[in-house]
Protein backbone atom coordinates (compact mmCIF):
# COMPACT_ATOMS: atom_id res chain seq x y z
CA UNK A 1 0.00 0.00 0.00
CA UNK A 2 2.88 2.48 1.11
CA UNK A 3 4.41 1.95 -2.72
CA UNK A 4 1.03 2.38 -4.33
CA UNK A 5 0.09 6.09 -2.39
CA UNK A 6 4.15 7.39 -1.93
CA UNK A 7 4.66 6.83 -5.26
CA UNK A 8 1.44 8.28 -6.90
CA UNK A 9 2.12 10.99 -4.04
CA UNK A 10 5.64 11.74 -5.29
CA UNK A 11 4.59 12.20 -8.58
CA UNK A 12 1.84 14.42 -7.91
CA UNK A 13 3.63 16.48 -5.54
CA UNK A 14 6.23 17.16 -8.69
CA UNK A 15 3.31 18.18 -10.58
CA UNK A 16 1.39 20.12 -8.45
CA UNK A 17 3.07 21.63 -5.77
CA UNK A 18 1.09 24.53 -5.81
CA UNK A 19 -2.41 22.23 -5.27
CA UNK A 20 -0.19 20.26 -2.11
CA UNK A 21 0.78 23.36 -0.60
CA UNK A 22 -2.71 24.75 -0.47
CA UNK A 23 -3.63 21.44 0.58
CA UNK A 24 -1.88 21.94 3.71
CA UNK A 25 -2.09 25.20 4.33
CA UNK A 26 -5.87 24.77 4.28
CA UNK A 27 -6.17 21.73 6.71
CA UNK A 28 -3.80 23.80 9.29
CA UNK A 29 -5.74 27.13 8.77
CA UNK A 30 -9.23 25.20 8.44
CA UNK A 31 -7.91 23.53 12.26
CA UNK A 32 -7.40 26.93 13.69
CA UNK A 33 -10.16 29.05 12.84
CA UNK A 34 -12.36 25.99 14.76
CA UNK A 35 -10.90 27.10 17.57
CA UNK A 36 -10.79 30.55 17.06
CA UNK A 37 -14.82 31.43 17.62
CA UNK A 38 -15.29 29.70 21.01
CA UNK A 39 -12.21 32.06 21.94
CA UNK A 40 -14.32 35.05 20.58
CA UNK A 41 -17.94 34.01 22.23
CA UNK A 42 -15.57 33.41 25.54
CA UNK A 43 -14.69 37.05 25.35
CA UNK A 44 -17.60 38.71 24.29
CA UNK A 45 -19.58 36.70 27.28
CA UNK A 46 -17.11 37.78 30.20
CA UNK A 47 -15.42 40.71 29.02
CA UNK A 48 -18.55 42.50 26.81
CA UNK A 49 -22.14 41.17 27.79
CA UNK A 50 -21.63 40.68 31.54
CA UNK A 51 -20.01 43.75 32.23
CA UNK A 52 -22.65 45.76 29.71
CA UNK A 53 -19.24 47.20 28.10
CA UNK A 54 -21.18 47.36 24.36
CA UNK A 55 -18.32 49.40 22.34
CA UNK A 56 -16.52 47.08 20.41
CA UNK A 57 -19.40 44.26 20.59
CA UNK A 58 -19.91 44.60 16.95
CA UNK A 59 -16.30 44.25 16.92
CA UNK A 60 -15.35 41.07 18.19
CA UNK A 61 -19.04 39.87 16.67
CA UNK A 62 -17.81 40.86 13.29
CA UNK A 63 -14.29 38.63 14.24
CA UNK A 64 -16.21 35.73 15.37
CA UNK A 65 -18.36 36.03 11.80
CA UNK A 66 -15.27 36.26 10.14
CA UNK A 67 -13.47 33.06 11.89
CA UNK A 68 -16.79 30.87 10.50
CA UNK A 69 -16.47 32.52 7.16
CA UNK A 70 -12.65 31.73 6.92
CA UNK A 71 -13.35 28.33 8.29
CA UNK A 72 -15.37 27.59 5.54
CA UNK A 73 -13.63 28.67 2.79
CA UNK A 74 -10.27 26.46 3.95
CA UNK A 75 -12.39 23.49 4.30
CA UNK A 76 -13.72 24.74 0.57
CA UNK A 77 -10.05 24.98 -0.59
CA UNK A 78 -8.99 21.49 1.29
CA UNK A 79 -11.74 19.32 -0.09
CA UNK A 80 -11.47 20.94 -3.67
CA UNK A 81 -7.39 20.61 -3.74
CA UNK A 82 -7.97 16.89 -2.21
CA UNK A 83 -10.08 16.28 -5.32
CA UNK A 84 -7.74 17.58 -7.43
CA UNK A 85 -4.52 15.89 -6.33
CA UNK A 86 -6.98 12.61 -6.01
CA UNK A 87 -7.90 12.67 -9.65
CA UNK A 88 -4.07 13.17 -10.47
CA UNK A 89 -3.33 10.01 -8.31
CA UNK A 90 -5.71 7.87 -9.95
CA UNK A 91 -4.68 9.10 -13.33
CA UNK A 92 -1.08 8.24 -12.47
CA UNK A 93 -2.14 4.58 -11.03
CA UNK A 94 -4.04 3.72 -13.65
CA UNK A 95 -1.52 5.20 -16.55
CA UNK A 96 1.18 3.16 -14.61
CA UNK A 97 -1.30 0.47 -14.19
CA UNK A 98 -1.95 0.61 -18.04
CA UNK A 99 1.94 0.41 -19.06
CA UNK A 100 2.23 -3.09 -17.14
CA UNK A 101 -0.82 -4.45 -18.67
CA UNK A 102 1.15 -3.70 -22.02
CA UNK A 103 4.33 -5.62 -20.73
CA UNK A 104 1.79 -8.63 -19.53
CA UNK A 105 2.09 -12.25 -21.19
CA UNK A 106 -0.57 -13.25 -22.96
CA UNK A 107 -1.51 -16.24 -20.96
CA UNK A 108 -2.06 -13.18 -17.63
CA UNK A 109 -5.26 -12.44 -20.38
CA UNK A 110 -6.36 -15.82 -20.67
CA UNK A 111 -6.79 -17.31 -17.08
CA UNK A 112 -8.16 -13.89 -16.00
CA UNK A 113 -11.40 -12.98 -16.54
CA UNK A 114 -11.56 -9.55 -18.44
CA UNK A 115 -14.21 -8.40 -15.54
CA UNK A 116 -11.12 -9.16 -13.14
CA UNK A 117 -9.21 -6.85 -15.09
CA UNK A 118 -11.68 -4.02 -15.49
CA UNK A 119 -12.49 -4.11 -12.05
CA UNK A 120 -8.83 -3.47 -10.97
CA UNK A 121 -8.93 -0.12 -13.18
CA UNK A 122 -12.07 1.10 -11.77
CA UNK A 123 -13.14 0.04 -8.53
CA UNK A 124 -9.48 -0.75 -6.96
CA UNK A 125 -7.80 2.30 -7.93
CA UNK A 126 -11.66 4.61 -7.04
CA UNK A 127 -10.21 2.60 -3.35
CA UNK A 128 -7.08 4.34 -3.76
CA UNK A 129 -8.51 8.05 -4.24
CA UNK A 130 -11.36 7.22 -1.64
CA UNK A 131 -8.25 6.05 0.74
CA UNK A 132 -6.60 9.41 -0.13
CA UNK A 133 -9.15 12.03 -0.32
CA UNK A 134 -11.70 10.73 2.48
CA UNK A 135 -9.58 8.20 4.07
CA UNK A 136 -5.96 9.20 5.27
CA UNK A 137 -6.16 13.15 4.72
CA UNK A 138 -9.96 13.73 6.20
CA UNK A 139 -8.61 11.34 9.15
CA UNK A 140 -5.54 12.82 9.90
CA UNK A 141 -7.38 16.53 9.42
CA UNK A 142 -10.29 15.60 11.84
CA UNK A 143 -7.90 13.57 14.04
CA UNK A 144 -5.82 17.20 14.45
CA UNK A 145 -8.98 19.24 14.33
CA UNK A 146 -9.97 16.55 17.47
CA UNK A 147 -7.22 16.91 19.32
CA UNK A 148 -7.15 21.01 19.02
CA UNK A 149 -10.58 20.80 20.27
CA UNK A 150 -9.53 18.70 23.53
CA UNK A 151 -6.02 21.08 23.82
CA UNK A 152 -9.19 24.32 23.73
CA UNK A 153 -10.99 22.93 26.29
CA UNK A 154 -7.76 22.02 28.57
CA UNK A 155 -7.11 25.44 28.26
CA UNK A 156 -10.39 26.55 29.66
CA UNK A 157 -10.92 23.97 32.03
CA UNK A 158 -8.83 20.57 32.95
CA UNK A 159 -11.40 18.58 34.36
CA UNK A 160 -13.97 19.37 31.69
CA UNK A 161 -11.10 18.16 28.89
CA UNK A 162 -10.67 14.98 31.14
CA UNK A 163 -14.68 14.48 31.17
CA UNK A 164 -14.80 15.29 27.11
CA UNK A 165 -12.31 12.13 26.56
CA UNK A 166 -14.81 10.17 27.79
CA UNK A 167 -17.20 11.36 25.26
CA UNK A 168 -15.08 10.48 22.32
CA UNK A 169 -14.99 6.61 22.71
CA UNK A 170 -18.62 7.04 23.01
CA UNK A 171 -19.37 9.11 19.59
CA UNK A 172 -17.06 7.25 17.69
CA UNK A 173 -18.69 3.85 18.54
CA UNK A 174 -22.20 4.73 18.19
CA UNK A 175 -21.22 6.45 14.80
CA UNK A 176 -19.24 3.21 13.97
CA UNK A 177 -22.47 0.97 14.70
CA UNK A 178 -24.16 3.35 12.51
CA UNK A 179 -22.11 3.32 9.39
CA UNK A 180 -21.52 -0.06 9.64
CA UNK A 181 -24.97 -1.12 9.60
CA UNK A 182 -25.71 1.75 6.82
CA UNK A 183 -22.83 0.11 4.59
CA UNK A 184 -24.50 -3.29 4.58
CA UNK A 185 -28.29 -1.87 3.96
CA UNK A 186 -26.20 -0.13 0.71
CA UNK A 187 -24.56 -2.99 -0.11
CA UNK A 188 -27.84 -4.93 -0.21
CA UNK A 189 -29.15 -2.02 -2.52
CA UNK A 190 -26.50 -2.27 -4.68
CA UNK A 191 -26.97 -5.75 -5.22
CA UNK A 192 -30.95 -5.30 -5.77
CA UNK A 193 -30.10 -3.00 -8.28
CA UNK A 194 -27.61 -5.24 -10.17
CA UNK A 195 -30.54 -7.94 -9.99
CA UNK A 196 -32.42 -5.41 -11.65
CA UNK A 197 -30.41 -4.41 -14.39
CA UNK A 198 -29.62 -8.00 -15.21
CA UNK A 199 -32.75 -8.84 -15.09
CA UNK A 200 -33.61 -5.82 -18.09
CA UNK A 201 -30.76 -6.38 -19.84
CA UNK A 202 -32.03 -10.36 -20.27
CA UNK A 203 -35.40 -8.74 -21.33
CA UNK A 204 -33.75 -6.60 -23.65
CA UNK A 205 -31.55 -9.76 -25.47
CA UNK A 206 -33.92 -12.21 -25.72
CA UNK A 207 -37.51 -10.05 -25.97
CA UNK A 208 -38.30 -11.42 -29.71
CA UNK A 209 -37.60 -14.90 -27.57
CA UNK A 210 -40.22 -13.38 -25.04
CA UNK A 211 -42.29 -12.37 -27.56
CA UNK A 212 -42.46 -14.92 -29.41
CA UNK A 213 -43.25 -17.81 -26.97
CA UNK A 214 -46.07 -15.16 -24.97
CA UNK A 215 -43.51 -15.10 -21.94
CA UNK A 216 -44.55 -11.64 -21.09
CA UNK A 217 -46.37 -11.88 -18.20
CA UNK A 218 -44.00 -14.58 -16.50
CA UNK A 219 -40.96 -11.99 -16.85
CA UNK A 220 -43.27 -9.02 -15.14
CA UNK A 221 -44.16 -11.54 -12.16
CA UNK A 222 -40.66 -12.68 -11.58
CA UNK A 223 -39.53 -9.10 -12.14
CA UNK A 224 -41.28 -8.49 -8.66
CA UNK A 225 -38.70 -10.15 -6.94
CA UNK A 226 -35.80 -7.90 -7.41
CA UNK A 227 -38.07 -4.76 -7.22
CA UNK A 228 -39.30 -6.23 -3.68
CA UNK A 229 -35.48 -6.93 -2.61
CA UNK A 230 -34.70 -2.98 -3.51
CA UNK A 231 -37.64 -1.40 -1.84
CA UNK A 232 -36.53 -3.71 1.12
CA UNK A 233 -32.90 -2.74 1.19
CA UNK A 234 -33.29 1.17 0.32
CA UNK A 235 -36.08 1.26 3.69
CA UNK A 236 -33.37 0.07 5.59
CA UNK A 237 -31.06 2.56 4.72
CA UNK A 238 -33.56 5.23 5.19
CA UNK A 239 -34.30 4.22 7.89
CA UNK A 240 -30.53 4.11 9.10
CA UNK A 241 -29.66 7.60 7.74
CA UNK A 242 -33.06 9.26 9.51
CA UNK A 243 -32.16 7.83 13.22
CA UNK A 244 -28.70 8.92 13.08
CA UNK A 245 -28.63 12.65 12.83
CA UNK A 246 -31.58 12.57 15.59
CA UNK A 247 -29.56 10.61 17.65
CA UNK A 248 -26.48 12.53 17.41
CA UNK A 249 -29.12 15.68 18.07
CA UNK A 250 -30.30 14.10 21.16
CA UNK A 251 -26.71 13.18 22.23
CA UNK A 252 -25.40 16.61 21.60
CA UNK A 253 -27.95 18.16 23.53
CA UNK A 254 -27.74 15.69 26.65
CA UNK A 255 -23.01 16.13 26.94
CA UNK A 256 -24.35 19.98 26.63
CA UNK A 257 -26.67 19.33 29.71
CA UNK A 258 -24.27 17.26 31.59
CA UNK A 259 -21.97 19.99 31.36
CA UNK A 260 -23.68 22.45 32.18
CA UNK A 261 -24.77 20.65 35.52
CA UNK A 262 -20.90 20.03 36.22
CA UNK A 263 -19.62 23.40 35.34
CA UNK A 264 -22.69 25.43 37.16
CA UNK A 265 -21.83 26.94 40.74
CA UNK A 266 -25.48 25.28 42.24
CA UNK A 267 -24.69 22.09 40.61
CA UNK A 268 -22.34 19.10 41.27
CA UNK A 269 -19.32 21.46 42.18
CA UNK A 270 -18.00 24.89 41.26
CA UNK A 271 -15.32 24.21 38.07
CA UNK A 272 -14.04 28.04 38.83
CA UNK A 273 -15.13 29.03 35.46
CA UNK A 274 -16.39 31.82 34.06
CA UNK A 275 -20.06 32.24 32.56
CA UNK A 276 -17.54 33.13 29.01
CA UNK A 277 -15.66 29.59 29.58
CA UNK A 278 -18.52 27.51 29.96
CA UNK A 279 -20.10 28.64 26.23
CA UNK A 280 -16.98 28.47 24.77
CA UNK A 281 -16.56 24.72 26.04
CA UNK A 282 -20.25 24.59 25.18
CA UNK A 283 -19.17 25.30 21.36
CA UNK A 284 -16.27 23.53 21.47
CA UNK A 285 -17.84 20.38 22.62
CA UNK A 286 -20.45 20.37 19.89
CA UNK A 287 -17.88 21.05 17.38
CA UNK A 288 -15.93 17.52 18.34
CA UNK A 289 -19.03 15.57 17.63
CA UNK A 290 -18.17 16.16 13.90
CA UNK A 291 -14.70 14.93 13.69
CA UNK A 292 -14.92 12.03 15.71
CA UNK A 293 -18.19 11.41 13.58
CA UNK A 294 -15.93 11.46 10.33
CA UNK A 295 -12.96 9.81 11.72
CA UNK A 296 -15.62 6.58 12.30
CA UNK A 297 -16.22 6.84 8.73
CA UNK A 298 -12.96 7.24 7.40
CA UNK A 299 -11.85 4.19 9.47
CA UNK A 300 -14.51 1.71 7.59
CA UNK A 301 -13.26 3.83 4.28
CA UNK A 302 -9.95 3.22 4.86
CA UNK A 303 -10.60 -1.23 5.89
CA UNK A 304 -13.06 -1.00 2.96
CA UNK A 305 -10.14 0.53 0.59
CA UNK A 306 -7.03 -1.46 1.83
CA UNK A 307 -8.35 -4.57 0.03
CA UNK A 308 -8.75 -2.46 -3.25
CA UNK A 309 -4.84 -1.33 -2.95
CA UNK A 310 -3.75 -4.44 -2.02
CA UNK A 311 -5.20 -6.13 -5.31
CA UNK A 312 -3.62 -3.11 -7.16
CA UNK A 313 0.02 -4.11 -5.95
CA UNK A 314 -0.48 -7.66 -6.77
CA UNK A 315 -1.67 -6.86 -10.46
CA UNK A 316 1.79 -4.21 -10.39
CA UNK A 317 3.80 -7.48 -9.20
CA UNK A 318 2.65 -9.67 -12.10
CA UNK A 319 5.60 -11.07 -13.96
CA UNK A 320 6.48 -8.74 -17.11
CA UNK A 321 6.80 -10.41 -20.41
CA UNK A 322 10.22 -10.67 -21.73
CA UNK A 323 10.40 -12.07 -25.08
CA UNK A 324 12.04 -9.24 -27.16
CA UNK A 325 15.98 -9.79 -27.69
CA UNK A 326 18.88 -7.57 -29.66
CA UNK A 327 18.51 -9.98 -32.49
CA UNK A 328 16.57 -8.05 -34.03
CA UNK A 329 17.40 -4.77 -33.66
CA UNK A 330 19.33 -4.29 -37.30
CA UNK A 331 15.41 -5.07 -38.51
CA UNK A 332 13.34 -3.54 -36.40
CA UNK A 333 15.09 -0.03 -37.15
CA UNK A 334 15.29 -0.72 -41.03
CA UNK A 335 12.64 -2.61 -42.21
CA UNK A 336 13.40 -1.99 -45.49
CA UNK A 337 15.74 -4.29 -45.01
CA UNK A 338 13.06 -6.61 -45.22
CA UNK A 339 13.18 -6.89 -48.57
CA UNK A 340 15.92 -9.67 -48.04
CA UNK A 341 13.22 -11.82 -46.07
CA UNK A 342 10.23 -11.73 -48.15
CA UNK A 343 9.97 -15.31 -48.97
CA UNK A 344 10.13 -16.71 -45.35
CA UNK A 345 9.58 -20.35 -44.41
CA UNK A 346 7.77 -21.71 -41.13
CA UNK A 347 9.54 -24.69 -39.28
CA UNK A 348 7.99 -26.47 -36.04
CA UNK A 349 9.80 -29.04 -34.30
CA UNK A 350 8.56 -31.24 -32.32
CA UNK A 351 6.51 -28.42 -30.44
CA UNK A 352 4.13 -29.65 -27.40
CA UNK A 353 2.20 -26.72 -25.42
CA UNK A 354 -0.69 -26.95 -22.81
CA UNK A 355 -2.48 -23.87 -21.36
CA UNK A 356 -2.24 -23.58 -17.43
CA UNK A 357 -0.22 -26.69 -16.92
CA UNK A 358 -2.37 -28.46 -17.73
CA UNK A 359 -3.05 -31.06 -20.52
CA UNK A 360 -0.83 -30.90 -23.83
CA UNK A 361 -3.16 -28.89 -26.14
CA UNK A 362 -0.63 -29.76 -29.19
CA UNK A 363 1.66 -33.12 -28.68
CA UNK A 364 5.21 -33.27 -30.97
CA UNK A 365 3.67 -31.51 -34.00
CA UNK A 366 6.36 -31.00 -36.72
CA UNK A 367 5.62 -29.20 -39.74
CA UNK A 368 7.61 -27.42 -42.14
CA UNK A 369 5.79 -25.20 -44.77
CA UNK A 370 7.94 -23.72 -47.32
CA UNK A 371 8.48 -20.72 -48.86
CA UNK A 372 5.43 -19.47 -51.12
CA UNK A 373 3.74 -22.31 -50.34
CA UNK A 374 -0.17 -22.57 -48.44
CA UNK A 375 -1.02 -24.94 -45.76
CA UNK A 376 -4.32 -25.72 -44.82
CA UNK A 377 -4.90 -26.92 -40.97
CA UNK A 378 -8.45 -29.08 -40.51
CA UNK A 379 -9.84 -30.95 -37.35
CA UNK A 380 -12.55 -30.38 -35.09
CA UNK A 381 -13.07 -27.87 -32.43
CA UNK A 382 -10.49 -28.45 -29.95
CA UNK A 383 -8.24 -30.31 -32.37
CA UNK A 384 -5.48 -27.89 -31.41
CA UNK A 385 -5.43 -25.50 -35.11
CA UNK A 386 -5.98 -22.29 -32.82
CA UNK A 387 -3.02 -22.91 -30.93
CA UNK A 388 -0.52 -23.81 -33.69
CA UNK A 389 -1.65 -20.40 -35.23
CA UNK A 390 -0.82 -19.07 -32.01
CA UNK A 391 2.29 -20.46 -31.44
CA UNK A 392 3.49 -19.44 -35.27
CA UNK A 393 2.25 -16.28 -34.79
CA UNK A 394 4.28 -15.37 -31.31
CA UNK A 395 1.71 -15.01 -28.67
CA UNK A 396 3.11 -17.85 -26.96
CA UNK A 397 6.37 -19.87 -26.94
CA UNK A 398 5.70 -24.13 -26.86
CA UNK A 399 6.74 -25.46 -23.73
CA UNK A 400 8.74 -28.04 -25.50
CA UNK A 401 10.33 -27.67 -29.08
CA UNK A 402 10.66 -24.80 -31.45
CA UNK A 403 8.89 -22.85 -33.91
CA UNK A 404 11.01 -20.66 -36.22
CA UNK A 405 9.66 -18.30 -39.23
CA UNK A 406 12.76 -17.67 -41.81
CA UNK A 407 15.29 -19.00 -38.51
CA UNK A 408 13.97 -16.31 -36.26
CA UNK A 409 11.81 -17.12 -33.06
CA UNK A 410 8.48 -15.12 -33.63
CA UNK A 411 7.94 -15.01 -29.87
CA UNK A 412 11.29 -12.79 -29.85
CA UNK A 413 10.41 -10.76 -32.70
CA UNK A 414 9.91 -6.59 -31.79
CA UNK A 415 6.46 -5.99 -32.56
CA UNK A 416 7.41 -3.99 -35.13
CA UNK A 417 8.98 -6.41 -37.30
CA UNK A 418 6.65 -8.74 -36.72
CA UNK A 419 3.71 -6.86 -38.22
CA UNK A 420 5.77 -6.15 -41.05
CA UNK A 421 6.82 -10.14 -41.33
CA UNK A 422 3.49 -11.78 -40.37
CA UNK A 423 -0.35 -10.76 -41.46
CA UNK A 424 -3.13 -12.20 -39.04
CA UNK A 425 -6.81 -12.63 -40.18
CA UNK A 426 -8.61 -13.81 -36.64
CA UNK A 427 -11.91 -14.64 -36.80
CA UNK A 428 -13.18 -11.91 -35.05
CA UNK A 429 -11.84 -8.96 -36.14
CA UNK A 430 -12.12 -6.30 -33.22
CA UNK A 431 -13.22 -2.63 -34.00
CA UNK A 432 -11.71 -0.17 -32.18
CA UNK A 433 -13.76 3.84 -31.75
CA UNK A 434 -11.91 5.29 -34.25
CA UNK A 435 -11.75 5.95 -38.40
CA UNK A 436 -11.96 3.52 -41.10
CA UNK A 437 -8.15 4.01 -41.22
CA UNK A 438 -7.26 3.90 -37.64
CA UNK A 439 -9.17 -0.14 -38.19
CA UNK A 440 -6.66 -0.93 -40.79
CA UNK A 441 -3.75 0.72 -39.12
CA UNK A 442 -4.67 -0.05 -35.57
CA UNK A 443 -3.40 3.62 -35.02
CA UNK A 444 0.41 3.22 -36.25
CA UNK A 445 0.94 6.39 -37.74
CA UNK A 446 3.52 5.45 -39.77
CA UNK A 447 1.48 3.72 -42.17
CA UNK A 448 0.64 5.91 -44.95
CA UNK A 449 -2.66 7.00 -46.08
CA UNK A 450 -1.07 5.73 -49.88
CA UNK A 451 -0.73 1.99 -48.00
CA UNK A 452 -4.10 2.00 -46.47
CA UNK A 453 -5.92 2.87 -49.78
CA UNK A 454 -3.94 0.44 -51.29
CA UNK A 455 -4.18 -2.77 -49.01
CA UNK A 456 -8.27 -1.87 -49.50
CA UNK A 457 -7.89 -1.54 -52.70
CA UNK A 458 -5.92 -5.15 -52.80
CA UNK A 459 -9.09 -6.91 -50.86
CA UNK A 460 -12.09 -5.28 -52.43
CA UNK A 461 -13.33 -2.66 -50.28
CA UNK A 462 -11.75 0.41 -51.52
CA UNK A 463 -15.45 1.63 -52.90
CA UNK A 464 -17.48 0.54 -50.63
CA UNK A 465 -15.24 2.95 -48.09
CA UNK A 466 -15.52 6.27 -50.57
CA UNK A 467 -19.09 5.86 -50.27
CA UNK A 468 -19.41 6.25 -46.61
CA UNK A 469 -20.16 9.85 -45.31
CA UNK A 470 -15.94 11.23 -44.57
CA UNK A 471 -14.30 8.00 -46.43
CA UNK A 472 -11.46 6.93 -44.70
CA UNK A 473 -12.34 8.96 -41.79
CA UNK A 474 -15.94 7.72 -41.72
CA UNK A 475 -15.90 6.49 -37.68
CA UNK A 476 -16.67 2.93 -36.89
CA UNK A 477 -17.57 1.21 -33.69
CA UNK A 478 -19.90 1.95 -30.55
CA UNK A 479 -22.13 4.09 -31.80
CA UNK A 480 -20.73 4.83 -35.18
CA UNK A 481 -21.35 3.73 -38.50
CA UNK A 482 -22.00 0.41 -39.03
CA UNK A 483 -20.52 -2.01 -41.90
CA UNK A 484 -21.85 -5.51 -42.99
CA UNK A 485 -19.99 -8.28 -41.14
CA UNK A 486 -18.30 -9.31 -44.59
CA UNK A 487 -17.43 -6.04 -44.97
CA UNK A 488 -15.57 -6.56 -41.26
CA UNK A 489 -13.91 -9.52 -42.60
CA UNK A 490 -12.62 -7.64 -45.19
CA UNK A 491 -11.40 -5.18 -43.23
CA UNK A 492 -9.45 -7.23 -41.11
CA UNK A 493 -7.63 -8.62 -44.12
CA UNK A 494 -6.77 -5.27 -45.25
CA UNK A 495 -5.35 -4.70 -42.14
CA UNK A 496 -3.07 -7.45 -42.16
CA UNK A 497 -2.06 -6.49 -45.71
CA UNK A 498 -1.28 -3.07 -45.02
CA UNK A 499 2.52 -3.63 -43.90
CA UNK A 500 2.82 -5.87 -47.09
CA UNK A 501 3.67 -9.18 -45.24
CA UNK A 502 5.10 -12.16 -46.39
CA UNK A 503 3.37 -14.35 -44.28
CA UNK A 504 -0.40 -14.85 -44.11
CA UNK A 505 -2.03 -16.61 -41.06
CA UNK A 506 -6.41 -17.40 -41.59
CA UNK A 507 -8.26 -18.19 -38.90
CA UNK A 508 -11.25 -19.33 -40.07
CA UNK A 509 -11.86 -16.21 -41.76
CA UNK A 510 -15.30 -17.37 -43.49
CA UNK A 511 -16.95 -19.14 -40.09
CA UNK A 512 -20.60 -17.47 -40.23
CA UNK A 513 -20.56 -16.03 -43.68
CA UNK A 514 -23.60 -16.66 -46.41
CA UNK A 515 -22.41 -18.76 -49.35
CA UNK A 516 -21.67 -15.65 -51.61
CA UNK A 517 -20.10 -13.48 -48.97
CA UNK A 518 -17.58 -16.54 -48.64
CA UNK A 519 -16.94 -16.96 -52.38
CA UNK A 520 -16.33 -13.38 -52.24
CA UNK A 521 -13.78 -13.47 -49.85
CA UNK A 522 -12.06 -16.92 -50.96
CA UNK A 523 -11.52 -14.70 -54.58
CA UNK A 524 -9.95 -11.73 -52.74
CA UNK A 525 -7.77 -14.39 -50.75
CA UNK A 526 -6.79 -16.42 -54.12
CA UNK A 527 -5.51 -12.60 -55.00
CA UNK A 528 -3.78 -11.73 -52.42
CA UNK A 529 -1.96 -14.74 -51.36
CA UNK A 530 0.26 -14.92 -54.67
CA UNK A 531 3.42 -15.12 -53.73
CA UNK A 532 3.30 -15.26 -50.01
CA UNK A 533 3.28 -18.12 -47.24
CA UNK A 534 -0.60 -19.25 -46.41
CA UNK A 535 -1.00 -21.44 -42.77
CA UNK A 536 -4.69 -21.33 -42.62
CA UNK A 537 -7.11 -23.29 -40.42
CA UNK A 538 -10.62 -24.96 -40.89
CA UNK A 539 -12.51 -26.97 -39.38
CA UNK A 540 -14.28 -27.57 -42.42
CA UNK A 541 -12.57 -29.09 -45.71
CA UNK A 542 -14.81 -26.44 -47.69
CA UNK A 543 -12.86 -23.59 -45.99
CA UNK A 544 -9.86 -25.30 -47.25
CA UNK A 545 -8.40 -22.45 -50.19
CA UNK A 546 -6.06 -23.76 -52.82
CA UNK A 547 -3.73 -25.69 -50.11
CA UNK A 548 -0.68 -27.10 -51.47
CA UNK A 549 -0.59 -29.37 -48.12
CA UNK A 550 -3.65 -30.31 -45.84
CA UNK A 551 -2.58 -31.34 -41.92
CA UNK A 552 -5.62 -33.06 -40.29
CA UNK A 553 -4.97 -32.69 -36.45
CA UNK A 554 -6.99 -34.72 -33.91
CA UNK A 555 -6.61 -34.31 -30.10
CA UNK A 556 -3.65 -32.02 -30.54
CA UNK A 557 -1.78 -34.52 -32.97
CA UNK A 558 -1.38 -35.02 -36.57
CA UNK A 559 -3.18 -37.82 -38.04
CA UNK A 560 -2.88 -37.05 -42.01
CA UNK A 561 -1.26 -34.82 -44.03
CA UNK A 562 -0.82 -34.35 -48.03
CA UNK A 563 -1.86 -32.71 -51.01
CA UNK A 564 -5.84 -32.73 -51.48
CA UNK A 565 -5.49 -34.93 -54.57
CA UNK A 566 -3.35 -37.67 -52.42
CA UNK A 567 -5.80 -37.63 -49.76
CA UNK A 568 -9.57 -37.50 -51.47
CA UNK A 569 -8.17 -40.56 -52.74
CA UNK A 570 -7.09 -42.42 -49.26
CA UNK A 571 -9.84 -43.91 -46.99
CA UNK A 572 -8.40 -41.58 -44.26
CA UNK A 573 -9.49 -38.74 -41.97
CA UNK A 574 -9.83 -36.47 -45.07
CA UNK A 575 -11.97 -38.19 -46.90
CA UNK A 576 -14.37 -38.80 -44.12
CA UNK A 577 -14.86 -35.12 -43.80
CA UNK A 578 -15.17 -34.56 -46.73
CA UNK A 579 -17.87 -37.12 -47.51
CA UNK A 580 -20.11 -36.41 -44.41
CA UNK A 581 -19.78 -32.62 -45.34
CA UNK A 582 -21.24 -33.59 -48.95
CA UNK A 583 -23.69 -35.00 -47.37
CA UNK A 584 -24.99 -31.79 -45.22
CA UNK A 585 -23.29 -32.61 -42.08
CA UNK A 586 -21.17 -29.90 -39.90
CA UNK A 587 -18.32 -30.51 -38.31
Amino acid sequence: MNNIILSSLKTTAKKKPLNMFLLFAAIILGISMQLVPPQLLKNIIDNNISLGVSNILWKLSSYYMLAVIISGIADFVREFMMAIIGENMLSNIRYNMGEKLAKLPISYFSNNPIGEVMSRFTSDVDAVGTLFTTGLIGMLADTLKALGIIVSIYLLSPTLALYSLVLIPMIYFIAKYFKDATLKAQMKTRKAVGHINAFIQELFNDIRTVKIFGMERHFISNFQKPLNDNIDAVHKTSTFDSIFPCLMQVFRSFIITITVIIAAPSGLGTLGITSGSLAAIIDLISRILAPVESIAMEFQTIQEAVSGVKRIEDFLNEANENRYTDAYDELSMDLSLKDKYTHLSISLKEVSFCYNEGKNVVENISLDIKAGTKVALVGRTGAGKSTILNLVAGLYTPNKGSIKIGGFNPFTMSPNLRRHIIGIVPQSFPIYNGSVKDAITLFDESITLEEVITAAKNVGLHKDIIKLPQGYDTLIGEGESKLSYGQYQLLSLACALVCNPPILLLDEVTSGLDAITEQKIFKVLREVSKDRTILTISHRVSGIIDADEVVILENGVIVERGTPEELVGKEGWYAKYNEIEKLGWRI
